[in-house]
């Protein structure tokens, strides 16, 4: 019998990890939760490290690939494969969280064995019954088919159907799997607005703020939606639609930019032809800054300034110092445009309290928040849709979602697509 043991992401969001277990036994990523001050490792057992045959990366998140050197540290030997723009964010990601750490995760040592044993891979190249499909969510990103022999596995890990600036839409061309395990990060009865009116929305409140003389920080994922914003950024001003200010880039946010120039074939073509006509390169904008003092007083003394920084979630880096700093004045507007999870203080500022701790300092909002939701994250509609386009489906686990909006969905699927619906919890194993 074979069998799927959910360690992470099950019935929550982050740490995803899942063991399939067959002739042999692979692990479909492994990251760490990063909602609080300390990362929350899944339960895996590390004594069985030296069991797993392969783990398979769908993208390089840390809560999808964060807590791979530790394998490598408990006696895992073998493969992980992900795409090269995968791997090249993974090493800046890797060694940022190495650098932070607080409680040993793993050590310089392990990180470096899993870049020595990274078997990289492509899109549509199946190879020892594994086959990467691009997911659409952020640079690199893969949903992953394997194929056991008895099962064909689809796991999405992050999904995106629409095209963004960057990135085209997942491909969902010919997938053919008895088992789906998808995210259902929104998979409630949440629905995603329309992207034109999304980037109405954000371009709306920047272009008010640097009006009145104010700021705009963006706490923003490094990747992917940092990018996002870069382009719609630039795009908004270079066309005068906005007035022209500052964009500063601080934190991980310009390193993984110019990852992406490097990895441009991964990007839409429209964004190829532009980075080859190097007069209109979008990530080489004139409006581009990277503050270079430690006390950040150019962005502070610069009048008006968009500012993008990490983390998208305010629970560190340089967008928890900004925050402190421009939150108390109602000139400035802070926008917030990603996921954010439970007990966050990006979820509390989204929800409209007045007063937040962050970094165990209280701070006192007088700014404006709006949010314009630059999501990643394909809705229930979008997940559907996808599990509809899955040949010989037959069953499917919801992950990666907080457990009511895991349960809503997979009701949805076993109504309306008359397939057996999963949420597990994490530990559980499940035979197939």
């Amino acid at each position: 019998m074979e069998s799927i043991t959910f360690y992470g992401a099950a019935s929550e969001v982050g740490r995803s990890c899942f063991v399939v277990e067959s002739h042999e036994t692979t692990m479909l990523d492994c990251g760490i939760k990063l909602d609080g001050r300390t990362p929350v490792p899944p339960t895996f057992d590390l004594k069985k490290s030296g069991e797993i045959d392969q783990v398979l990366i769908s993208h390089a998140h840390l809560d999808h690939v964060g807590y791979v050197p530790a394998l490598y540290q408990n006696g895992f030997n073998g493969k992980t494969l992900m795409t090269k723009p995968s791997r090249d964010i993974a090493q800046v990601l890797l060694a940022d969280a190495l650098r932070l750490q607080r409680e040993t995760l793993f050590t310089k040592k392990s990180v470096d064995k899993l870049f020595n044993n990274i078997k990289l891979v492509e899109y549509r190249k199946p190879s020892g019954g594994v086959e990467y499909r691009d997911a659409g969510h952020v640079l690199g990103s893969g949903m992953i088919l394997l194929d056991t022999g008895e099962h064909r596995i689809l796991y999405t890990g992050d999904v995106n159907l629409r095209p963004t600036r960057l990135l085209d839409g997942a491909d969902l061309e010919d997938l053919e799997a008895d088992i789906l395990i998808t995210e259902g990060t929104y998979g409630g009865s949440h629905v995603r607005q329309a992207s034109k009116k999304t980037i109405n929305t954000f371009i709306h409140h920047v272009g008010t703020t640097l009006r009145r003389g104010g700021k705009v920080l963006i706490p923003t994922f490094a990747i992917g939606r940092g990018q996002e914003m870069l382009l719609t950024l630039e795009s908004h001003m270079r066309g005068k639609i906005i007035p022209q200010a500052p964009i500063f880039l601080d934190g991980m946010v310009k390193k993984l930019t110019k990852i992406h120039r490097h990895n441009a074939n991964y990007l839409k073509k429209e964004v190829q032809q532009r980075i080859l006509t190097s007069d209109d390169d979008p990530f080489k904008s004139e409006y581009f800054e990277e503050p270079t003092s430690k006390t950040k007083h150019e962005v502070f003394n610069a009048g008006r300034a968009v500012i993008v920084a990490p983390s998208g979630m305010l629970v560190g880096g340089p967008s928890v110092r900004y925050f402190k700093k421009l939150a108390p004045d109602k000139k400035n507007t802070v926008i917030i445009v990603g996921y954010q999870a439970n007990d966050t203080p990006g979820r509390l500022v989204k929800e409209g309290v007045k007063n937040v701790e962050v970094d165990g300092e209280n701070v006192e909002i007088n700014c404006q928040v709006e949010v314009a939701p630059f999501s990643g994250h394909s809705d229930s509609l979008e997940l559907m849709q996808l599990a509809r386009r899955v040949k010989g489906l037959k069953q499917v686990f919801v992950v990666h979602s907080e457990r009511d909006k895991g349960l809503e969905l997979a009701k949805q699927m076993s109504t309306k697509l008359h397939v057996k619906s999963y949420v597990p919890i994490v530990g559980e194993k499940v035979q197939i």
